[in-house]
């Protein structure tokens, strides 16, 4: 029994217990594995949790923080109608359009006009600026005898009528991105409807991805072996927009990812939708890109965002898919087929009806008529610019979205741009020496002095040198009615004053200087007015002599001529060199009749939300009395009637204003100013060379302005005069106040106290 009992265990029971042995041996391993894995996992979630965090970051910070920079954005002044000013039908008609208001069969939307043979009716858009808020204005404009009439739509008569601010341009600095900031609550809900549509149907309902677009694209990108498709959210756009670079690989869609889940939990739908509005691409223009629907309403289509039609709002969404391939611009009728499949996209979804379809698939596109903003008003901005350069740093101007008001004239400016390029063309082709003749003007307000319109070239396209503050160069005869000012204000001379045309020798250092009169004739003893008006050289270096060549150096620098000169004889004459602007600023308290001196450029700057950050006040002291300065424009509109501008009056003849010529030495400047009701203007025609020209003042520069003031239905100068002034009909040959049936007679303004004490009733016994 005892070996029995002690016997071997049989092959078989051994086999057992091997394969009772071999669980616990894979359980050691799985447990080994676990444990490893999980420490693993755990030391691989830290660099992963930071990196998150750091994404977390990074999406916080640029979205609660300055999202984009926006260059500033320039606006002109508002556009004032008024009743009684001279209008044509279709210039308005015009500015309408230009402006971007739409012609249809009624004004009762705002934005839109409508027009009938003798009327024209339009909802004039409210707008903000420094001065407050201006309500929207439904109004209708009559023209009888060609003169603006303005109505309610009850017929009450309306004084004045405003068409809102026109953004001019930007200022960029090194900004090279154009975007216009929306808020959630000014984006059109019908523009949101289709964005979502076509672009990310779920958009309300994800956390920022879709599983099934990231699905579908994964296993288009395997079968084909590439990626090819993306399957991205709005939101995901937005991240790829706004945070990350252009590369398609996986690690940056993995990021996106991320960086959208952290988005969606971070922000409202109505946050994340808004972003996706103002930041999406949408263009390329020169070296700048056109980000934002807002931006691309007012290239594209030249009107407001809310303004817009649903066809075009279907163009600027189908244009997310590929901006380049897809501009209209460029491509308008692929764009055309590309508006059409997201209309289809709408048809098939219930959102547009069948017929509303049919009829919007052949609906053209219409664009704005580009006008290249920075071809018409680059000179202007280079002045704004310029201005601001005093108190704003240019990272700020290019990168804060900064509101800039000023007080250019868009009727004003592009009115004077183009006389100058007509004007300049048609000289070029009367004569071919005067080939590569350039030109400056400088248009502003008659009583305020703001400048209404910079010209800097004769090109069609702005250059970069803008000579209407560069080209500094000999006023020439435009230096004479400052110098006779001088002599009105000392209350020993009036306009009626003889003074006697003769030549005169001056001795200057070793050298004698002996003026000529351009005819080179003399012409005995005539009037002041006579001797300003016909621009004699003589008679106007005799009276500086008389009053003192000092006086008359201290009048323009009253008048405000900041750059230093030396008074010598020739200067009375014109060899005072100055820029178009500059000598614009000489005339300014003139032509205001003193209630303006300084040139103003922005009246103020506002930031994004409407807040006034800087006004602009100009001062308005000058050193003489109103009543000389209105006598002083008074005796000015002498030229136009018989003196060297009398082709401007032939021209005109209706419109009383004051004119003066200039021509320098060998004809080497041609300069013209003319002052109506409205606006006083600075022309100057020149060669960049310095070299002799064919033309004079009168021949040359007159003609630029006569056809600028033809085409903005300039008013005339004011009949009245101010305190301490008055006009009066006095004899030619006897110092005597002349009854109205006297023939021999001119009527000239005094200054109160200086007038004839006698009269004559020219009543003479037979």
């Amino acid at each position: 029994m005892a070996k029995k009992t002690s016997k071997k265990p049989t092959r078989k029971s051994s086999t057992k217990r091997k394969k009772n042995a071999q669980p616990s041996v894979l359980k050691r391993v799985l447990r080994t594995m676990f444990k490893w894995g999980c420490l693993f996992a755990l030391i691989a979630s830290v660099p992963f949790s930071i990196w998150v965090w750091w994404l977390n970051g990074q999406v916080v910070s640029r979205f609660e923080g300055q999202k984009w920079q926006v260059p500033s954005e320039v606006y002109s002044a508002p556009i004032i109608l008024k009743s009684g000013a001279p209008w044509k039908k279709a210039d308005l008609e015009n500015l309408l359009e230009e402006t971007g208001y739409r012609f249809g069969r009624n004004s009762q939307k705002v934005g839109w006009a409508a027009r009938s043979r003798t009327k024209v009716s339009a909802h004039l858009r409210s707008y903000v600026d420094h001065q407050g808020f201006h309500d929207s204005q439904r109004r209708i404009f009559s023209f009888e005898r060609g003169e603006l009439q303005i109505n309610a739509l009850n017929g009450d008569a309306i004084e004045e009528a405003r068409i809102e601010p026109q953004r001019i341009g930007f200022l960029y600095g090194g900004n090279t991105e154009s975007r216009q900031i929306l808020t959630y609550d000014q984006i059109p809900q019908t523009l949101l409807d289709i964005l979502v549509a076509v672009e990310d149907q779920d958009f309300y309902q994800h956390w920022g991805i879709s599983l099934t677009g990231i699905a579908r694209a994964l296993v288009v990108n395997l079968t084909h072996g590439s990626r090819r498709q993306g399957g991205s959210t709005l939101t995901q756009q937005l991240v790829k927009n706004m945070y990350l670079s252009s590369e398609r690989t996986y690690t940056r869609k993995l990021t996106e990812v991320i960086m959208s889940l952290l988005l969606e939990f971070h922000y409202s739908k109505q946050d994340i939708i808004t972003a996706y509005m103002n930041e999406v691409y949408l263009a390329q223009i020169g070296n700048r890109a056109l980000h934002g629907f807002a931006a691309a309403s007012q290239h594209f289509f030249g009107r407001p965002l809310n303004e817009l039609n649903i066809d075009e709002f279907a163009l600027l969404v189908g244009m997310v898919k590929g901006p380049s391939l897809y501009n209209p611009q460029r491509s308008p009728e692929r764009a055309k087929t590309r508006r059409n499949v997201v209309l289809a996209v709408l048809n098939r979804q219930g959102r547009l009806s069948q017929a509303d379809y049919q009829s919007l698939i052949k609906q053209p596109i219409r664009l704005a008529d580009k006008k290249r903003e920075r071809s018409v008003y680059g000179d202007y901005l280079d002045l704004v610019a310029m201005q601001l350069s005093r108190d704003f740093d240019e990272n700020t101007l290019a990168t804060e979205n900064l509101k800039i008001y000023t007080g250019v004239d868009i009727r004003a400016q592009r009115a004077a741009s183009q006389a100058m390029q007509r004007q300049v063309a048609n000289l070029e082709r009367g004569d071919r020496r005067l080939l590569g003749l350039q030109g400056a003007m400088v248009v502003t307000d008659r009583v305020s002095g703001q400048v209404r319109a910079i010209v800097g070239s004769s090109d069609q396209y702005y250059t970069g040198f803008n000579r209407a503050l560069g080209a500094v160069r000999p006023i020439g005869s435009l230096v004479k009615p400052p110098l006779y000012l001088s002599a009105l204000a000392t209350g020993r001379y009036t306009w009626w004053t003889k003074i006697k045309d003769e030549r005169l020798r001056f001795k200057v250092g070793a050298d004698i200087w002996a003026p000529e009169n351009y005819d080179r004739r003399v012409h005995g003893e005539v009037h002041l007015y006579e001797a300003m008006a016909k621009s004699y050289n003589l008679a106007t270096i005799s009276l500086a002599n008389q009053i003192g060549f000092d006086r008359v150096g201290d009048t323009l620098r009253q008048l405000g001529v900041k750059r230093p000169f030396t008074m010598h004889p020739a200067m009375a004459l014109g060899a005072l060199e100055l820029s178009p602007f500059e000598v614009s600023r000489l005339y300014q308290p003139i032509a205001s009749r003193g209630q303006s001196s300084e040139l103003g450029v922005v009246l103020a700057v506002m930031d994004q939300n409407n807040r006034l950050i800087k006004r602009f006040n100009r001062q308005t002291d000058v050193p003489f009395t109103d009543a000389i300065l209105a006598v002083t424009l008074d005796g000015m509109t002498k030229t136009p009637e018989i003196g060297t501008a009398r082709a401007a009056k032939a021209a005109l003849p209706n419109l009383t204003f004051a004119a003066k010529t200039g021509t320098t030495n060998q004809q080497k400047d041609s300069w013209y100013i003319g002052i109506t009701g409205d606006y006083s203007t600075t022309v100057w025609l020149g060669d960049d060379d310095n070299v002799p020209l064919s033309i004079t003042g009168s021949s040359g520069a007159q003609k630029v302005w006569i056809d600028f003031t033809r085409h903005v239905n300039s008013t005339s100068l004011p009949k009245d005069l101010p305190s301490g002034a008055g006009r009066f009909q006095v004899l030619n040959d006897a110092f005597e106040k002349a009854a109205d049936r006297c023939d021999n007679k001119v009527s000239l303004a005094f200054v109160l106290g200086t007038e004839p004490k006698k009269s004559s009733s020219c009543f003479w016994p037979f």
